[in-house]
């Protein structure tokens, strides 16, 4: 749960697993998402961070990925930083780079085709 941003709806982050996506809403209301795959090797590739533009420049870009970074650290798991929110993200914040998996030099994950 991230709270309420100083609002008087609930915030909350969910991950919508068919969809393949963590989602962000306050009240009932779809404020966000962040757009994930899962490679074969289990770690989590972060595509892109979408904002709806009502709730643009509020914080809510930054609540969802410290909800989604401190659940990541909670159950281990690693990710990618395609996106380049979160790669900013991880330069104010550093304490979460430690979650990040090692690049493949390209910057996204490598694909067996």
């Amino acid at each position: 749960m991230a709270g309420n941003l100083g609002h008087a709806k609930p915030v909350e982050v969910r991950d919508n697993q068919s969809r393949c996506r963590y989602e962000i809403w306050v009240g009932e209301e779809l404020a966000g998402i962040e757009g994930y795959e899962i490679g074969d090797d289990g770690v989590i590739t972060l595509l892109h961070t979408i904002i709806d533009e009502k709730y643009s420049r509020q914080g809510y870009a930054r609540a969802m990925v410290r909800e989604i970074l401190d659940g990541m650290r909670a159950r281990q798991q690693t990710f990618r930083p395609v996106c380049t929110y979160v790669q900013r993200f991880l330069t104010r914040f550093p304490e979460y780079r430690e979650l990040a998996a090692p690049s493949d030099g390209a910057g996204v994950a490598a694909r067996a085709d």
